[in-house]
């Protein structure tokens, strides 16, 4: 079974612990932690950025050059996302920023820092990111696209810290719950459990 830490506090309050020391406690109680994952272990830089202004790349058909307000300045950034539009708010990972891994899933140890560069020719200063990129699934969140950027709700704030935007500043647990603690076959008893503890 597996629970965000943030879950547990939403329940535990009081509850002020590392992911370490709360698998520690927990697995010391009876409840055994097979482990955790720090979801925004390899994500570093990345803020809420709109996009203002789209302009095809005048040497490649399948990229454009996006000119993106990022809150304190505006950036330009080449892509060949192919869902991206005038006014989305999109996750924006800034010059010297991590990333999780590519567009394939595929986590990369340490992630994949991002630097300042040439597209066919144009300077880009930063990367827009899908859901994959920033180390999640579309399983988590459905509303992502199958190919190309996440794209925020127009609420979102620009230039806002996007991992927080997106929950990803939390930790998920993963439980080996035995037969004979059936009380911690759910988030509220994991909850009960970790006040007790």
């Amino acid at each position: 079974m597996n629970t965000s830490l943030s879950w547990i506090k939403a329940y535990v309050p009081d509850l002020c612990v590392t992911a370490q020391e709360y698998t520690d406690a927990m697995t010391l109680s009876g409840t055994k932690v097979e482990g955790y994952e720090i979801l925004d272990r390899d994500l570093d830089k990345i803020v809420i950025g709109q996009i203002e202004k789209i302009e095809r790349h005048p040497d490649a058909d399948k990229l454009i050059i996006c000119q993106v307000n990022i809150g304190a300045e505006k950036i330009q950034i080449v892509t060949g996302a192919p869902n991206v539009k005038e006014g989305d708010k999109v996750p924006v990972v800034l010059v010297g920023g991590r990333v999780a891994g590519g567009h394939d899933g595929k986590k990369t140890e340490g992630g994949i820092e991002i630097k300042e560069g040439k597209l066919r020719g144009i300077d880009s200063y930063g990367m827009m990111c899908s859901i994959e990129e920033l180390g999640s699934t579309r399983e988590m969140y459905p509303e992502a696209p199958e190919y190309g950027i996440y794209i925020f709700e127009e609420d979102a704030e620009v230039g806002a810290d996007a991992i927080e935007a997106l929950g990803l500043h939390d930790a998920v647990i993963e439980y080996e719950v035995t037969s004979n603690r059936v009380d911690c076959y759910s988030v509220v008893g994991i909850a009960r459990e970790a006040a007790a503890t």
